[in-house]
Parts: structure tokens; C-alpha cells; sequence
């Protein structure tokens, strides 16, 4: 399971590509928040609703970064060019922030009447009445999470090729994720919401194609 650890300060990277990536998640946050309250201006839904919406993207960014780092992690930093114990902490804490934001996530859209989600759809493929498919493919991505979550507190219990077997699915955690946001997702359509999902959808495939060239790499070498 992810610990709580503090980030070490020097991270490897260089000052002003730190300050870069902090500008430029400050500018898209921003942005998708102005975005979203936009939306809430025009229309009329329950706290629960605006709750679950936000808690949602929060636990999508939140997977999406621990496959980012994860995959940093397994090609070694970029084969060096990362500080490994950073980008191991991120990864953790980030995987400890999305099955966070998951569970919250389920909980209050099953609070909320008017979602259409109930416990037992929340935990069963295929049980919503609503949405069927694209709340089942939110559904198996969160079990996938925490069949993770646990598998990674259990680590020293169990083999190690199961272990990487349980975490390679991680993967399809993710797509299935992507697609139930998309078409689950209510603001689907908004500007912000598309250009979350393709440029989140373009780092990681880049991180990870670097990922299997630096594995084709060093095992020619």
C-alpha cells in the first residue's frame, strides 16, 4: 500500500522544468475549473451531483499520474535521467490519492437519488439500470484499483511474478477508466474536459512508449 513519505527536495529534475510543469498544471486546473463553473452557472443539480462530477476527474488525474510515474519508475527514471526515490514516492502517493478519490467517488454517487447507482452496481459489473455499460466499466476499473491497493500492502506475502501479473492490469485499469469517463461523464463535450482526456491520453502513451524503447534498448545491450 502507498505511505505517506515526504517528497525529497531534490528531485532530479532541473528548477525551471519543475516551475514549467507547475505552471502549466496550475494553467489547466484553472481552466478546468473555470469550466466547470460555467457549467454549474447554467444549470440547477444537487451538491451531491457537482460533488460527484468533481471527485471523478479528481480520481481519473489521480490514476493517470500513478501510471505516469509507475511507468518511471519501471524504466528506472528515464534510464537515470530521474531521481528514482522521487519518481517511487510520487508514483505511491498518487496511487494512495486515486483509490482515495475512487472511493469517495462511488460513495457519493450512490448517495445521491438521483445517479441511478446503487451499492450493488458499485461493486457488480452490469447491476446499474442507468448508463449499464459505462457504469460497469467504471465499476471493474475500481475493483482492478483496489485488487492492486492490495496486492501492493500484501507485497511481501505473495509471489513476486503475481504481484507484477495483478499490476501489469493496471493498464487496463486505465483504459477502462478513460472510457467511462468519457462516456459516463456529463461534461464529456465541454472544451476542458476533451482536452483533459487527450492530453492525459498523449503523455501517457509517450511515457510508456519510452518506457518499451529503454527495455529494447538495454536488453540489445
Amino acid at each position: 500500500m502507498a505511505r505517506l513519505t515526504p517528497v525529497p527536495a531534490t528531485s532530479g529534475l532541473p528548477a525551471p522544468l519543475v516551475a514549467l510543469l507547475f505552471a502549466v498544471a496550475g494553467a489547466l486546473g484553472t481552466f478546468l475549473l473555470l469550466q466547470l463553473w460555467s457549467a454549474m452557472a447554467l444549470a440547477e443539480q444537487p451538491l451531491l451531483w457537482w460533488a460527484g462530477r468533481a471527485l471523478g476527474f479528481l480520481a481519473y488525474v489521480a490514476l493517470w499520474l500513478s501510471m505516469v510515474f509507475g511507468a518511471l519508475v519501471s524504466s528506472k527514471g528515464l534510464g537515470g535521467r530521474l531521481s528514482q526515490k522521487w519518481v517511487m514516492d510520487l508514483h505511491q502517493e498518487w496511487t494512495l490519492a486515486a483509490v482515495i478519490a475512487t472511493a469517495l467517488h462511488v460513495v457519493v454517487l450512490v448517495t445521491h437519488a438521483e445517479s441511478g447507482v446503487t451499492p450493488w452496481a458499485s461493486i457488480i459489473p452490469f447491476a446499474s439500470a442507468r448508463l449499464t455499460g459505462e457504469i460497469a466499466m467504471g465499476t471493474v476499473a475500481g475493483l482492478v484499483l483496489a485488487l492492486i491497493a492490495v496486492s501492493t500492502w500484501a507485497r511481501a506475502r505473495i509471489p513476486y511474478a503475481a504481484w507484477r501479473a495483478i499490476h501489469a492490469l493496471a493498464f487496463g485499469a486505465m483504459l477502462l477508466a478513460i472510457v467511462h469517463s468519457i462516456t459516463a461523464g456529463t461534461d464529456s463535450e465541454t472544451l476542458g474536459a476533451q482536452l483533459l482526456y487527450l492530453g492525459t491520453s498523449a503523455v501517457l502513451s509517450v511515457v510508456t512508449a519510452a518506457r518499451v524503447v529503454l527495455a529494447v534498448t538495454t536488453a540489445r545491450q
